[in-house]
């Protein structure tokens, strides 16, 4: 990999789809943006989709992203349709990232907590404190799905031996 990295940590999920952009300096990282995508729920689920996947197109282009980390699904057992509707939003994600040559790399959620908090079971706002100790901010980070993408984005990056913390 080249010593420029610009990374994107994606949150999937139909409601709202949390990203954050870190760029590497000096096994560093540099946080350029967090935000979410949202959808409104009277939408159909075709509108949706192709929203999350407009937004996103433009975020990658603005960034010009170089690897997306994207979560791994993590559903419950007992919310079946909500494991067709977050595949159906890392679908888009992952042409997305595709049309413009990105590299996708995928976390499982209990990686992420692990990696920042010790517990692969942590609580969101644990792993909140962790990253906002780690980029030392001192405002808490929202929303909680921005708040997520910056930590797989972290851990990501961390993970593949482009930033220390």
């Amino acid at each position: 990999m080249a010593e420029f990295i610009r990374a994107m940590g994606v949150d999937p999920g139909l409601a709202k789809t949390g990203y954050a952009v870190v760029e590497v300096s000096d096994k560093k990282g540099i946080v350029r943006v967090w935000d979410t995508i949202s959808t409104d729920p009277k939408d159909s689920m075709s509108k949706r989709l192709q929203k999350i996947f407009t937004d996103f197109e433009k975020i990658l282009k603005k960034w010009n992203v170089d690897i997306l980390i994207l979560e791994g699904i993590y559903v419950l057992p007992k919310y079946p349709n909500a494991a067709l509707q977050l595949g159906a939003v890392r679908g888009v994600v992952s042409l997305g990232a595709a049309i413009e040559n990105v590299e996708v790399r995928e976390l499982k959620p209990t990686e992420v907590k692990m990696a920042l908090t010790g517990n692969g079971r942590a609580r969101k706002d644990q792993v909140e404190r962790a990253v906002r100790k780690i980029f030392m901010f001192k405002d808490r980070i929202r929303p909680d799905h921005a708040s997520d993408a910056l930590a797989l984005a972290l851990v990501g990056l961390s993970r593949y031996g482009m930033i220390k913390w």
